[in-house]
């Protein structure tokens, strides 16, 4: 069953990355990126951005 999921390009960042890494699974993943297909747009990339930049200050969301 295709979800949209195998659509996306992979990247730097996602919404699945910045709301989790590596502390959640795979099937957490797929929903955040699932979420992601149905509230793209550029407040949501600007949004993933700047979360990026905080999480990778602060080591968020990185378990080793």
């Amino acid at each position: 069953v295709a979800t949209g999921v195998d659509k996306l390009k992979p990247g730097i960042t996602g919404w699945a990355q910045v709301n989790g890494r590596d502390e959640i699974s795979i099937e957490k993943k797929a929903e955040l990126e699932q979420e992601y297909l149905h509230r793209r747009s550029i407040l949501l990339d600007i949004e993933i951005l700047i979360k990026t930049f905080t999480n990778s200050l602060f080591g968020k969301g990185i378990t080793h």
